[in-house]
């Protein structure tokens, strides 16, 4: 962890507007498109992504079971942007909100794991101060299909699943996995500490 801290800690995470954090994202996930082609397939990803959590679920998780819209009060604004800087430049974005002393944090996506990391690290950290240290639960989404690391690069800044849906990608035919993750403050800070 050591490494990691000295090969990013001249990063600086501050708040942006969407705007800044999808333009970054539609050049970063789809480099290769053209203009037109890029801002399609960055409203389109955003689209879905939101959409998603105003679905109903029926969750089986390991302590409790949730059926309901588990992720809509996320949706509901207000909604902030995180990006990562190397000087001037961004690169990286994740997309937050608070409700009360909670937070929902995901769609990342940055220029490597590293500097993911290095984003979670430092957004976890501000929310912390944001709520006057009274942050208790953090929670996210992996989706293998849309994420651009592994659900390890999660567990490894804290979260841990408690329930998952398994689907198909009838578009990529593909299987699909999209992971509930929480980060339990009062468990990370003792994991860290040990």
């Amino acid at each position: 962890m050591k490494t990691l801290k000295a090969k990013t800690s001249h990063l600086k995470v501050k708040e942006i507007r969407q705007h800044e954090a999808l333009t970054y994202v539609k050049n970063h996930k789809f480099p290769n498109l053209s203009e037109e082609e890029r801002s399609n397939g960055i409203v389109e990803l955003w689209k879905n992504y939101r959409l998603f959590m105003q679905d109903n679920f029926h969750l089986r998780g390991n302590e409790k079971d949730y059926r309901g819209k588990y992720l809509e009060q996320y949706y509901i604004n207000p909604k902030w942007w995180a990006g990562i800087y190397e000087g001037d430049k961004i690169v990286g974005t994740e997309y937050f909100t608070f409700r009360d002393t909670r937070m929902f944090s995901g769609f990342l996506f940055a220029d490597s794991v590293e500097i993911a990391k290095e984003l979670s690290t430092q957004l976890y950290e501000k929310a912390k101060v944001t709520l006057n240290d009274k942050l208790n639960l953090v929670e996210s989404l992996h989706f293998t299909n849309v994420d651009e690391y592994d659900i390890s690069f999660r567990e490894e800044v804290g979260y841990r699943a408690w329930s998952w849906i398994d689907e198909r990608d009838k578009i990529r035919d593909a299987d699909v996995r999209i992971s509930f993750l929480k980060k339990v403050r009062e468990e990370w800070e003792e994991q860290k500490n040990d």
